[in-house]
């Protein structure tokens, strides 16, 4: 750990007899009105090269992490890659202050590629516009992406060969919600609120997402109160409320042929 050194710095000021201006001197040590020493800044950044954490390099460095963190945010500068992969990958993310920022990665690689502070479509299509050439943009074959439909109204524009695909994951999420939601209404047709299928399915409801439930060890199920196997708790559900049952199995389907790489017509 390095010894934290503070200089006593005492500034004048100078006036011009002519103008009857007023300068202040400088040093090289310190920007005007910083209380950081300038080298510090190249220590910072070569301590955040080395991915230590902020707050490791504010107690080595003798500032709050704060102010560690704002003097990284300053001085780093991403470059964008000189040429486009053939495959890219889009999403946005919550960066400072609650505000969404768009990231462009290589599907292959992972690589970034683009970071946005916004995620407005101008912003977008002006970035790859001015960093990439007419001639180099249709190298792109695929842009991968959730069901953002602001992104599909650019992508054709910017990058006129490639296909939209929609994101496996987004696709099985908005899959699960329809079955919470399928649930939900059988839950509200029962009548029998201390019936076994109904605590299944109000207390035990992860058990739905599970692809592969365990039907071989028993345990516990808090809400049943009950020694039975995944599967067990599972049909017990099923068995009672048919549209949940073929909502389930679409599920299930919908998850192996994404996830698992099967084609649909294996599964039948």
């Amino acid at each position: 750990v390095e010894m934290p050194t503070v200089i006593d710095l005492h500034k004048q000021r100078w006036r011009c007899h002519n103008c009857y201006h007023t300068v202040s001197a400088k040093t090289p040590l310190v920007q005007p009105n910083h209380t950081i020493a300038a080298h510090m800044t190249e220590r910072i950044m070569k301590l955040a090269h080395e991915r230590l954490p902020v707050k490791t390099i504010a107690r080595i460095i003798g500032i709050s992490a704060s102010s560690v963190q704002r003097i990284i945010d300053q001085n780093l500068k991403l470059r964008p890659a000189r040429r486009l992969p053939t495959r890219l990958c889009f999403d946005e993310f919550l960066s400072t202050h609650g505000m969404m920022s768009f990231i462009c990665l290589d599907a292959d690689s992972h690589r970034l590629i683009a970071l946005l502070g916004d995620r407005f479509n101008r912003t977008i299509k002006n970035f790859f516009i001015a960093h990439y050439s007419l001639a180099e943009r249709p190298r792109v074959q695929t842009v991968t992406m959730d069901m953002n439909a602001a992104y599909q109204a650019i992508i054709h524009e910017v990058f006129p060969k490639a296909q939209v695909v929609i994101d496996r994951f987004h696709i099985i999420q908005l899959a699960a919600r329809a079955l919470d939601q399928v649930r939900v209404q059988a839950l509200k047709q029962l009548d029998d609120k201390h019936s076994r299928p109904y605590k299944i399915m109000k207390t035990n409801w992860r058990l739905f997402h599970q692809t592969a439930p365990d039907a071989k060890h028993k345990q516990f199920q808090f809400g049943l109160n009950e020694d039975v196997t995944q599967q067990e708790a599972i049909d017990i559900a099923l068995d009672t409320e048919p549209k949940l049952k073929q909502t389930y199995e679409t599920y299930l389907a919908l998850h192996d042929a994404l996830m698992v790489k099967k084609h649909p017509a294996e599964l039948a």
